[in-house]
């Protein structure tokens, strides 16, 4: 692949062109988007007094919030289940009868996880075909590490039995598959949010969203919403460093928009996103799917400007190293003579990523083809722009 920055290489479809075609006869039932996610939740007490953990009522939870925002998907993680007598079985905490009915009157799908190196001995079909009888929408596969073979009868097998599928921890790429195989949605090929900090700083998400995306889409978790209380440690599964998670909220919105993923896994409480509602809104308003993809500003390390398009509207996410700084994102993207509405979400004049995180500011406003936004980021920051026309 060939360009003149990097965010050249980010948008070239070689490699999805290279692929082998679409083998599936129907691709309806492949549900893309955005999931609620229970792992980095547990431990999290709400404003009512109700604690996360493990059983039924924080699923429902959690489910309720995903109908209530449109959220097609919702991810249970590795310790929903346990192997008793050689059977896989949920723990004695969850009535999984009662969340999977009760998910499927809600048109929330669920996501299984699967640790293979706890449960290694459960063949792939009796995994899936378990997983598929259990009405489950798709498959987390964890700790297979770069199999290409097992990577290819998994996402071949999972669709055999109408399930969606990626990958957890250090998978195979398989760059392209999304063309030939589109019911494998996603993998973690990269340190994912509030887990390795050697890697996600702000400048090592930069780096990451100009190399480790050129393999395809990427799970990252992003869109953390509570920083303060992650950074106390007010979640069972946070960063184990305290004061270790560095990015701003706005940052985090604006991550879900960078990062290309077809399963974009929201890893805070729904209480978190309500409390902060009007941002939400950006993430809430992000479609599943794009038709058109530019990189407006481009340095690995230092600063990324992302615009996507569905229909007549577009949505722009920035995000900026340590420094903080000023990127100008010409609005040329935009049909000549035409007038938009725009919609920025900010950082706030004091944001920082080492504190402040939370502090942002909304402000409307009218823009066109020939204008130039000028976004001002805090250390660490980012910023957001819905625009569509008037």
């Amino acid at each position: 692949m060939l360009g003149e920055c990097p965010g050249d290489l980010l948008v070239s479809t070689i490699a999805i062109n290279l692929a082998a075609p679409c083998k599936l006869e129907e691709t309806d039932w492949i549900t893309p988007g955005k999931g609620v996610w229970d792992w980095r939740v547990t431990g999290y007490t709400a404003p009512d007094g109700f604690t996360y953990g493990i059983n039924t009522e924080s699923y429902i939870r959690l489910i309720d919030f995903a109908a209530e925002h449109d959220i097609p998907l919702m991810e249970l993680a590795g310790i929903w289940w346990r192997f008793v007598d050689g059977e896989l079985q949920a723990v004695p905490s969850l009535d999984m009868e009662r969340i999977m009915s009760y998910a499927k009157a809600r048109n929330v799908g669920i996501m299984l996880y699967y640790d293979h190196k706890q449960g290694g001995c459960m063949e792939l079909e009796e995994l899936c075909r378990l997983y598929a009888e259990m009405g489950a929408a798709g498959i987390k596969y964890g700790f297979r590490g770069n199999d290409a073979e097992f990577t290819r009868r998994a996402i071949d097998m999972a669709a055999k039995y109408g399930l969606t599928i990626y990958f957890h921890d250090r998978p195979c790429p398989m760059t392209g598959v999304r063309r030939t195989m589109p019911n494998a949605l996603t993998r973690e090929y990269c340190h994912a949010q509030q887990d390795a900090r050697k890697a996600f700083s702000p400048t090592g998400f930069l780096k990451m969203a100009m190399i480790n995306a050129l393999s395809g889409p990427l799970d990252m978790a992003n869109g953390a919403f509570g920083l303060d209380g992650i950074n106390r440690g007010e979640r069972r599964y946070g960063p184990r460093a305290k004061e270790s998670f560095n990015s701003t909220v706005v940052s985090e919105a604006a991550r879900i928009l960078v990062i290309f993923s077809g399963l974009d896994l929201l890893p805070d409480a729904p209480e978190e996103y309500s409390r902060k509602s009007d941002l939400f809104d950006f993430i809430a308003r992000l479609p599943a799917t794009w038709e058109e993809t530019r990189i407006i500003n481009s340095e690995i390390g230092e600063h990324i400007s992302t615009a996507r398009r569905k229909g007549d509207e577009w949505f722009v996410g920035s995000v900026i190293d340590e420094e903080g700084g000023t990127l100008e994102i010409p609005l040329d993207f935009l049909d000549k003579g035409r007038d938009y509405a725009v919609r920025f979400y900010e950082d706030a004049p004091d944001s920082h990523f080492r504190n402040k995180r939370e502090r942002y500011r909304i402000r409307d406003g009218e823009v066109g083809s020939t204008d130039i936004v000028k976004a001002e980021m805090a250390p660490g920051g980012g910023h957001c722009m819905w625009i569509r026309p008037l």
